[in-house]
């Protein structure tokens, strides 16, 4: 007989997992975003289990692994795990109990024992000795669907749960939230069962038929901050439109230990976002400009920017380390820009390639991969991580590390002469834009690929000047060179 799907409130519920391998980590992941108190017991910890709690220690002694709330992404707030054999007293007091260990017969044990004291137990693998299932999950904020198979096959359950997230949108979430303030108003205010439901019945539909515009951008923290930031400035223009966001993952996201000129450069960070846009997918794509392809692909533009931010790149270390000591040091960057001016900057600096997200490239310097690392100023001052205690953070001048052409700068790209088009070009900011422009024409007119050592950087010099500066190292040399264009010059750049 199939299971009942029961919703269960899992907030502060008492939940115990034996066991400490993937699987266990995975189970505890999903229990802790519900809210769930988790207690783990195991006599080895898994890696994957360990980076879930984001521990920075094990007390043998106590048996504890102490969860430290990370700044840079959301780690389950309350998980205890304990290194060491599992005993009838750790299920006292709990109310779901999950079996995944190796040892079968421990895991029957168990079973029978959280049985006889009224305690909810699943054992992974084994259907006849579960109390519940964990289904196929998918979360919009307080919006959740699930798929069981009953135990029979959780691939199956996966296959169907990718079926029908196809199917819904993304912004049920956000529209359940304001459909659960307005409903509370109305209880208050309607005594009448059947005018509630009409009025329920024509809130719904109206709000499903608000007219919405689908951003898309990657999933990594970065790219979220940047998207809300388009959105804020958005809502401020049309405050009546319904602003999504698309997670779209690109072949960058997927390949993060290559080195990106390896396959196919800075454009597999955004191929995969163009064809989302040409094929209806999504309205409007945020990028950061200096990931762009040049040019865009065809029938689709940069249609607005945001004011730019800090263009400096920035050499970071450990505070315990002192680079200019060193008779040489490593830096890592996948930057052939970066690499070629850091020699004139350190001519004992020795350059490794670097992959991964910021939160990914600081914690390698942190692990000792690197003596120091480079990244844009604009990216760890989004992110807030520019004051770490423990790093030292050197703001390279631009006449020594001249930027990438749009580095710094938020894009908002979308297929020309749409409405989300025009509205992007409603909130751009003038004179980053024609900077942007400039810096993009002067890469196509040196007929340069995304990952080739140049840089380039544009400013205006006052109402009626732009100052355009340019670094070429193709030839193993740094050359340099700086050039002026009127206004009119410069607005006419494509």
């Amino acid at each position: 007989m199939a299971y009942f799907p029961f919703m269960i409130q899992l907030d502060d519920k008492q939940c115990l997992i034996v066991g400490g391998g993937a699987v266990a980590a995975w189970k505890a992941a999903q229990m802790c975003e519900f809210g769930a108190c988790v207690t783990v017991v195991a006599p080895e910890i898994c890696a994957e289990l360990l980076a879930i709690a984001d521990t920075e220690r094990i007390d043998e002694t106590a048996g504890i692994v102490e969860n430290i709330d990370g700044n840079c992404q959301k780690k389950p707030e309350r998980i205890r795990v304990w290194k060491r054999e599992v005993t009838e007293a750790d299920i006292s007091g709990m109310d779901v109990v999950i079996m995944a260990t190796d040892d079968a017969e421990l895991n029957s044990q168990y079973a029978e024992l959280c049985r006889s004291k009224h305690i909810l137990v699943n054992v992974v693998d084994v259907k006849k000795d579960c109390d519940f299932y964990f289904p196929a999950i998918i979360k919009q904020g307080e919006v959740v669907v699930s798929v069981s198979t009953g135990g029979n096959s959780p691939m199956l359950a996966s296959k169907i749960k990718k079926d029908i997230r196809q199917t819904l949108r993304t912004d049920y979430g956000q529209i359940a939230d304001e459909l659960g303030a307005i409903r509370e108003k109305i209880l208050a205010e309607e005594p009448d069962e059947r005018a509630r439901k009409r009025r329920f019945a024509a809130i719904v539909e109206a709000k499903m038929q608000e007219q919405r515009i689908r951003i898309g951008t990657r999933g990594s923290r970065l790219a979220q901050i940047q998207t809300d930031m388009v959105i804020e400035q958005l809502k401020k223009h049309y405050p009546d439109v319904r602003f999504e966001k698309v997670i779209v993952t690109t072949k960058g996201d997927k390949q993060k230990e290559a080195a990106i000129s390896s396959f196919g450069g800075k454009a597999v960070f955004v191929e995969e976002i163009e064809e989302a846009l040409l094929d209806g997918t999504i309205d409007l794509a945020v990028h950061s400009a200096k990931d762009m392809p040049n040019p865009c692909k065809k029938g689709l533009g940069i249609a607005g920017v945001l004011p730019r931010a800090c263009v400096q790149d920035v050499l970071i270390y450990r505070a315990d380390t002192d680079i200019r000591s060193k008779n040489t040091f490593t830096v890592g960057t996948g930057s052939l820009r970066r690499r070629s001016q850091i020699k004139e900057i350190y001519p004992q600096a020795e350059c490794m390639e670097l992959r991964g997200n910021v939160t990914t490239r600081i914690q390698k310097l942190r692990d000792g991969l690197y003596d120091a690392i480079i990244l844009a100023a604009a990216g760890i001052e989004r992110l807030g991580i520019e004051k770490e205690p423990d790093l030292v953070y050197e703001y390279l001048d631009v006449d020594a590390m001249l930027p990438a052409a749009g580095q710094g700068i938020i894009a908002m790209e979308a297929c020309e002469g749409t409405l989300p088009y025009h509205m992007a070009e409603t909130i751009s900011d003038a004179e980053t834009e024609g900077c942007l422009r400039a810096e993009r024409a002067v890469v196509r007119e040196m007929e340069a690929g995304c990952h080739e050592p140049i840089g380039v950087y544009a400013t205006w010099k006052d109402d009626k000047t732009m100052q355009v500066r340019v670094m070429n190292a193709r030839s193993g040399k740094v050359k340099r060179e700086v050039w002026e264009r009127e206004k009119e010059d410069a607005n006419d750049l494509e």
